[in-house]
């Protein structure tokens, strides 16, 4: 079976009914550069400047917003026609790039903008255009998801959790974070302290769920 001779319909069905890194790669190859054509657009449009890196940042956010929920939003789009779930993806990738610029401009208004620094960008979303890679470290996400989740009924949790996934996903620095008004924190040590002790919590969820 050659996957590119397979409908989007029948690529799709066999992806979400496989983890064959064959067919997800074949979904990479015809749905990224339509994901990145209306990215470019958009951040041009908005800002008059292109970085190529940002784009394929925002490529990888998408594919991720994908996976979410075992991929939910694929498993309830409707084909209704050939080309139906181009118009999905475009329609997605909009706004993506839009509430990517939406908040780097709430962050100006406010006195902190950041720039995105791809090296920063922790491991569990690293490589997010490799689409078939992210589909493994979804699994990873939604471990880490649920060992904080076990974390909810303690003191200062919404803190915490917010402050375990802007640093380990979006690769805000502790010095970053403890500038933030809503953090909470006013030293950069105590934001190191609550992420070892996070970090610590977590790895031994996950150890502890490997040994079952």
């Amino acid at each position: 079976m050659d996957p590119r001779k397979l409908s989007t319909e029948e690529l799709v069905r066999l992806c979400l009914a496989s983890r064959d890194e064959v067919l997800w790669a074949e979904f990479v190859r015809r749905f990224q550069p339509l994901l990145a054509g209306v990215i470019v657009k958009c951040l041009y449009r908005c800002t008059r400047w292109i970085d190529r890196e940002l784009a394929d940042y925002l490529v990888g956010e998408v594919f991720f917003k994908l996976c979410k929920n075992d991929f939910k939003a694929l498993r309830d789009f409707e084909f209704r026609h050939e080309n139906a779930l181009h118009g999905f993806l475009k329609v997605m990738a909009g706004h993506v790039a839009e509430d990517h610029i939406r908040q780097k401009n709430s962050e100006k208004e406010g006195g902190r903008l950041k720039q995105v620094d791809m090296d920063k960008v922790q491991n569990i979303v690293a490589e997010r255009s490799n689409f078939s890679d992210l589909i493994h470290r979804r699994n990873q996400i939604q471990k880490i998801e649920d060992c904080l989740q076990q974390l909810a009924d303690k003191p200062n949790f919404a803190r915490d959790y917010k402050v375990f996934w802007l640093h380990n996903r979006e690769g805000v620095t502790a010095q970053e974070i403890s500038q933030l008004p809503d953090i909470g924190f006013n030293t950069v040590k105590g934001v190191e302290s609550a992420l070892l002790r996070l970090n610590r919590w977590v790895l031994q969820c996950v150890q502890r769920g490997k040994a079952k």
